[in-house]
């Protein structure tokens, strides 16, 4: 029985093909997912962002009320200490006006601070909407690239397909059934190039022996990782 290492060789390129079309259609439902992923996380974002805008905002209106309020009451304060009927009550009244006056010094700070963080709320909000809508449309045109892509990839799949149907037909009956066992375990990595005198695929040295089957163009599998071996394009004995 012998196969040569053209045929081999043809039979791996096949079979490394296949690897990377099937590859690249994992990758694009992945790449897919990713942009998805990132829309959602950027959308929490933003929702989370206008809510804390919309609570600074609900605090600040609050502040604002009360400081109108207390400033009611300072001006109805001043009214009665206008009509006040004893020093005792005149400086009960005006204590009260200082103190609801101090209170509204520490208020209108207050107001400036939340203003202040509602301004810088803003600019993040806007800074965040605008990510959002950037990966929404990324999200889009990965989406369709990868919908656009799908259709080729499919179609060359079936080709290649096609391509090792014929390669592994024309392998010998003897061979057949231990490619196949192997085949179907290891993939591309089912066959492996000699590399100077060890297995392309797990490095393991090759007996003289094995190298000298391979040189008769005899079918020779890896005794360590069970690659079926074949030799370099233009190898020949002593090289």
């Amino acid at each position: 029985m012998s196969v040569t290492a053209d045929a081999l060789r043809e039979l791996h390129r096949i079979h490394k093909q296949l690897t990377d079309l099937r590859d690249r259609l994992e990758r694009g439902p992945k790449q897919v997912a990713g942009s998805e992923a990132t829309v959602r996380r950027l959308q929490m974002d933003v929702e989370q962002l206008k809510e804390a805008y919309q609570k600074a905002r609900v605090s600040s209106d609050d502040k604002q009320v009360q400081l109108k309020g207390r400033e009611d009451k300072i001006a109805d304060l001043q009214n009665k200490l206008n009509l006040a009927a004893s020093n005792k009550e005149y400086q009960a009244l005006k204590d009260q006006i200082a103190a609801d006056q101090q209170a509204n010094l520490v208020l209108q700070d207050e107001i400036l601070e939340a203003m202040e963080k509602i301004d810088e709320l803003e600019v993040t909000v806007g800074a965040a909407q605008a990510d959002f809508d950037n990966a929404t449309g990324e999200a889009t045109k990965v989406k369709q690239r990868v919908e656009s892509d799908k259709a080729g990839l499919d179609s060359e799949l079936t080709r290649v397909q096609g391509e090792l149907k014929v390669a592994e037909a024309n392998l010998p009956a003897e061979l057949k059934a231990d490619y196949d066992r192997v085949a179907k375990v290891r993939g591309e990595e089912a066959l492996a190039e000699v590399d100077g005198e060890v297995c392309g695929g797990c490095f393991q040295m090759l007996t003289p022996n094995m190298m000298n089957e391979l040189y008769l163009s005899r079918p020779v599998f890896c005794k360590s990782c069970g690659a079926l071996l074949y030799l370099p394009e233009g190898r020949a004995p002593g090289q």
